[in-house]
């Protein structure tokens, strides 16, 4: 496994945490991410307020170098693939096509979140999951509160965007990104780069990963 990465043993399997706020499955070769959120910046943008421009563009650039370097078979992508709906044939509906086709012959999967719910289902290379994913140890979901609890399976979700504050010399602190592992599951930090986040206070018997740069390290 390259550097900076850490890694957790989930019910005798092996999940790893990646700087690029993403979980490999190395049993699956299965890279996992959470909250894309693609194409926020242009539907800001329509609504007239100013943002980043190449969001998207990075952010699928990582997932390609993300696929390619850990010579995934399978990307697993945990709801809100979209920020907001988009017409069929939009620009950026093109660009998520051929993106989709650079990855080849990787099997993409999106577990639908809450704002996928009127996300055209026209990309033929992905495979919408309308429900949960259950592949034992594990159940892949958007929002685990969403959960009922009538198994004992590990969840894996997003949806939170998970942060934490680390104290600094400056008052307000720095606000950077966490995998948040609790009793019963893990909740990934988002991987869109244009995206926000709710802090997270851990309670005892959970613990906070926080994601630098190059690194993943254990914080509580």
């Amino acid at each position: 496994m390259s550097a900076g990465t850490l890694s957790l043993m989930i019910r005798g399997e092996e999940l790893t945490l990646h700087p690029r706020r993403a979980v490999l499955w190395p049993h699956r070769k299965t890279v996992i991410v959470a909250d894309t959120h693609f194409g926020k910046s242009s539907f800001f943008g329509r609504h007239g307020i100013a943002v980043p421009a190449g969001s998207d563009e990075q952010d699928r650039k990582g997932l390609n170098e993300l696929v390619q370097d850990f010579g995934a078979e399978r990307l697993i992508i945990l709801g809100d693939f979209l920020h907001a709906p988009i017409a069929a044939h939009s620009p950026e509906a093109q660009e998520l096509e051929a993106w989709c086709k650079s990855l080849g012959s990787v099997h993409i999967m999106v577990i639908a979140g809450n704002h996928d719910r009127a996300a055209p289902r026209v990309w033929s290379s992905i495979e919408w999951c309308e429900e949960d994913l259950l592949e034992a140890p594990f159940r892949f979901v958007h929002d685990a509160s969403s959960r009922s609890g009538e198994d004992q399976a590990f969840t894996v979700s997003g949806h939170i965007h998970p942060v934490m504050r680390l104290r600094t010399m400056r008052k307000s602190g720095l606000r950077v990104p966490v995998f948040w592992q609790r009793p019963g599951g893990l909740v990934l930090p988002s991987f869109g780069a244009f995206t926000g986040g709710f802090p997270i206070r851990p309670a005892p018997g959970e613990h906070l990963f926080a994601v630098g740069p190059s690194a993943v390290a254990k914080m509580s």
